[in-house]
């Protein structure tokens, strides 16, 4: 009985001490569960802080290229991605015209011009909708309808550009173009993937019009380019991308290419900017007319050549070319090269180039063995490298250089001749600013050789201003 009763009341005393025991176990989950809770509602997000980290979107623009041809809206999405491991605070997203913009944004299914601190997790992504809505109609609509969407990060400043046209615009894509044509100044052209102009065709620019040709396009010549600008509607050539930020970026486009069956082809009072090649003409001439004429022409921004030629006659009158990565002209194979009053700068406020301005070689290749005559009077050849100008002949052909009242950087001592000035600034106004006309204290004023000896279209400059009055300056500015 008494062992009974001991096993009984040791089963008892087991008893009691599991119940505890669960008890102990269900306060301590309970208070686990609730220290977690207080944990995680009191603790502060984890975010990145670094002034490196940045967002990074599914593209850098959103175009709206077919706006203009009605009235209405169409709508279009970017992804904004946070690939850290760390949640973004982005401190400001907001639609830069605000109120004003034709544009409207949503974000996260919320129609709004602008949000603040907007909370990004690790390795996650928002869509951002964007719609506009246009009236083609209105008389005072600029070419271009545009806005950009601001990211503000951790210091740092991002931005999606949004571009819609914003009137009528005549659009090639893949085109050859064929027979006489004429290109007025009713409207903007635009080029996508190339345009040409067909053999024995002619294309006729009128002063005032604008091309603008998107990044994988060129024109290509194999008739004749006609460009008939004028000093106060000069003809553009620029890259599609017409934000501020884009004014002086090189690259945007291929450039204007003349193909060997091209001839006769004459640009007159022009402005091609920021393309890989202002201008390259493939080979000779096939008449007794030079490849190409460049009249009061402007080449600027060149990723790699302004003005570039195999075996070609090229010539150039009040020619500004600045600014290019590479080389302002380059000229191979032989060839004939005449520039009359022209300036090339070779600074380098856009690109730091490692090249000479100006080269020019007679080299021997299978098929051309030719000869290279270069001609440049009354002219500035200026940039930051002790040599600016190269010329070599490693062919058979003749070597023929006539270089005239220049200035000149150069430590080439055989051009201090024919009233050359060497290693004397030339004191542009302000290169940086295209300024490239003379200060006062120029070494180039009055130092160029008289008109009478010149041709008829060196008698006014790039600018229209007359060079009559005594001897004339040096380059494509009359001061």
């Amino acid at each position: 009985m008494i062992s009974n009763k001991f096993s009984l009341f040791y089963k008892y005393q087991q008893f009691l001490m599991k119940k505890k025991s669960s008890l102990r176990i269900v306060k301590l989950l309970t208070l686990s569960i609730l220290l977690l809770f207080l944990f995680f509602s009191c603790r502060k997000e984890n975010f990145i802080e670094d002034p490196s980290a940045k967002l990074k979107f599914s593209t850098d623009t959103v175009l709206f290229d077919t706006v203009f041809l009605t009235y209405g809206s169409v709508t279009k999405k970017f992804m904004v991605y946070n690939d850290h491991k760390k949640s973004i605070k982005i401190e400001d997203i907001r639609l830069g015209r605000g109120e004003n913009s034709p544009y409207r944004i949503n974000i996260d299914g919320e129609p709004t011009t602008k949000i603040t601190d907007y909370t990004l997790l690790p390795n996650d992504s928002i869509y951002i909708f964007v719609d506009v809505t246009i009236n083609p109609d209105d008389p005072d609509l600029l070419f271009i309808e545009k806005d950009s969407i601001t990211f503000l990060t951790n210091g740092n400043m991002q931005d999606i550009k949004l571009v819609a046209w914003g009137q009528d615009a005549h659009f090639f894509r893949d085109s050859m173009l064929t027979g006489n044509i004429v290109w007025e100044n009713d409207k903007p052209y635009v080029i996508s993937n190339h345009i040409g102009v067909d053999e024995n065709s002619v294309l006729n620019i009128k002063e005032g019009v604008e091309i603008y040709s998107d990044t994988r396009s060129a024109i290509f010549v194999w008739g004749t380019l006609n460009v008939e600008g004028s000093i106060d509607e000069p003809v553009l050539f620029r890259g599609l991308r017409l934000d501020e930020y884009y004014d002086d970026i090189p690259g945007q486009w291929y450039g204007i290419y003349f193909i060997r069956e091209s001839k006769d082809n004459y640009i007159k009072n022009a402005s091609i900017r920021n393309a890989t090649v202002g201008v390259r003409v493939d080979s000779m001439s096939i008449n007794s007319n030079p490849n190409l004429v460049l009249e009061n022409v402007r080449i600027e921004n060149m990723s790699s050549v302004g003005i570039l030629g195999y075996s070609a006659h090229i010539i150039g009158y009040n020619c500004l070319v600045d600014n290019c990565c590479q080389y302002l002209v380059y000229g191979d194979y032989g060839g004939k090269y005449e520039f009359y009053h022209s300036t090339f700068a070779h600074s380098s406020c856009v690109c730091l180039s490692q090249t000479e301005a100006l080269a020019f070689y007679n080299t021997d290749n299978k098929e051309l063995k030719n000869d290279l005559d270069l001609t440049i009077v009354n002219s500035i050849i200026w940039g930051s490298k002790e040599d600016e100008i190269d010329m070599q002949t490693t062919g058979q052909g003749n070597f023929n250089v006539f270089i005239d009242h220049t200035l000149i950087k150069t430590d080439q001592s055989d051009l201090n001749i024919n009233d050359n000035i060497l290693n004397q600034s030339p004191k542009f106004v302000n290169e940086c600013n295209y300024k490239y006309s003379l200060d006062t204290l120029s070494n180039a004023k009055d130092k160029g050789a008289p008109l009478t000896s010149l041709p008829l279209e060196v008698s006014t400059d790039i600018t229209g201003k007359s060079r009559n009055d005594g001897n004339p300056d040096l380059g494509a500015f009359e001061r």
